[in-house]
C-alpha cells in the first residue's frame, strides 16, 4: 500500500511529537502503587483553571464556575464558546456537587467523568477533545511530573477526568449558620428558625424535594409540561442567583413564587412567611466557600504562551 504525501506528513508530525513531548509516551502506572490524593486534588485544581482544555485556549471550567461567586457565574445563562452566544442553561454551583446520582439540570449524566467529557467536547462550551488537550499538556514537563506524582500514569482522558473529579469532590460546604447551630445544639435567629419550621411543613413541600444534608432528593421533576429538571441543592442558594435551569428568577422571592413552587402549596404564603422562609435559606450560606482561590500561575505551554489563569471569558 502506497501512502500519500499527506499521510507521510501526519506520520512525521506524530513522530516529532513523541520526540519533543515533555512526557514519556511509554510510561505506565506501576502495579499497586497508590494514588496520591492530595497531589491529585492539587492537579485537578490547576486543570480547573486551565484554558488549554478549550479549543481556543480562552475558556476553562472556572469560566462558568467562579469561586468568588460560589462556583456559579451569576448569569441568567452561561456564556458559550462563541463569546456573543449563551449555552442556554444557568450554571449550577459545584459546591457539594460530588456524589449525586444525576448531573446537569436535566440529569442526563450519572458520573462526574461523563460531565467533564460532555463539557470538553461540547461545541458550545469547550469545543475541544482529549487528544488536543493531551497533546498540549504533554508539552509541559511540569504537567508530566504532576500526573506522574498524583497517578503514576501518563496524561490522557482517564487521568484528566480523575484529577478534575478529585478537585470537585473537595469543594465541600458544610459550615453555614445552619450547620454551626446544629453542631452546637443551638437555634437559628428567630426569623430563620421560623423559616426552618415552615420549610419542614408537609403542606409546603419544600423538605420533600430538598431533603437531607445536601437539600436535594436526587430526582427529576416536571417543572413545566414536558420539561424535567433535577432538584438543585439549596446550600448557598442565597449567593447563587439567578435561579432555575433557565435562570429566569432573579431573586429567591421570585423563585418561591414561580408557578412550579406555587403548585406545591396547599395555601399561599403570607408575606411574613415568605420572608421567614428566605431567612432560613440565607442561613444555608457558607461564607468559607468564597475563600477558594485560583492558582497564581500555570505551567508554560509553547502552543498557548499568553493564556490566562481561568481563561479570558
Amino acid at each position: 500500500m502506497r501512502l500519500s504525501s499527506a499521510s507521510y506528513g501526519w506520520i512525521l508530525i506524530l513522530f516529532l511529537g513523541l520526540i519533543i513531548s515533555g512526557c514519556s509516551a511509554s510510561s505506565q502506572r506501576p502495579e499497586g502503587k497508590p494514588v496520591n490524593r492530595a497531589a491529585l486534588r492539587a492537579l485537578g485544581k490547576v486543570l480547573f483553571f486551565e484554558p488549554a482544555l478549550s479549543i481556543n485556549g480562552k475558556r476553562s471550567c472556572a469560566s462558568c464556575h467562579r469561586p468568588d461567586k460560589a462556583f456559579t457565574d451569576h448569569r441568567i445563562t452561561s456564556r458559550a464558546l462563541r463569546f456573543t452566544a449563551n449555552v442556554g442553561r444557568n450554571a449550577p454551583t459545584l459546591l457539594n456537587a460530588a456524589g449525586q446520582r444525576r448531573y446537569f439540570h436535566d440529569g442526563r449524566a450519572t458520573t462526574m467523568s461523563e460531565v467533564i467529557r460532555q463539557v470538553i467536547s461540547s461545541p458550545v462550551e469547550m469545543g475541544s477533545s482529549y487528544a488536543l488537550i493531551t497533546a498540549r499538556l504533554n508539552q509541559s514537563s511540569l504537567y508530566c511530573h504532576w500526573f506522574d506524582q498524583a497517578l503514576h500514569a501518563p496524561i490522557g482522558e482517564a487521568t484528566i477526568n480523575a484529577a478534575l473529579t478529585a478537585y470537585v469532590e473537595s469543594l465541600r460546604s458544610r459550615d453555614a449558620p445552619y450547620d454551626v447551630a446544629r453542631r452546637r445544639g443551638r437555634s437559628l435567629p428567630a426569623a430563620a428558625q421560623a423559616g426552618q419550621q415552615l420549610f419542614s411543613l408537609a403542606r409546603l413541600g419544600c423538605a420533600g424535594c430538598h431533603a437531607g444534608s445536601s437539600f436535594r432528593d436526587g430526582q427529576r421533576h416536571e417543572v413545566r409540561p414536558g420539561e424535567w429538571v433535577k432538584t438543585p441543592t439549596l446550600r448557598n442558594v442565597a449567593v447563587t442567583p439567578p435561579y432555575g435551569a433557565d435562570g429566569q428568577a432573579a431573586t429567591l422571592a421570585q423563585a418561591i413564587r414561580s408557578p412550579f413552587h406555587q403548585l406545591q402549596l396547599t395555601h399561599p404564603l403570607q408575606p411574613q412567611q415568605e420572608a421567614q422562609l428566605i431567612a432560613f435559606l440565607q442561613a444555608l450560606t457558607d461564607t468559607t466557600s468564597t475563600e477558594h482561590r485560583s492558582p497564581l500561575t500555570l505551567p508554560d505551554l509553547p502552543d498557548l504562551p499568553d493564556r490566562r489563569v481561568g481563561g479570558l471569558y
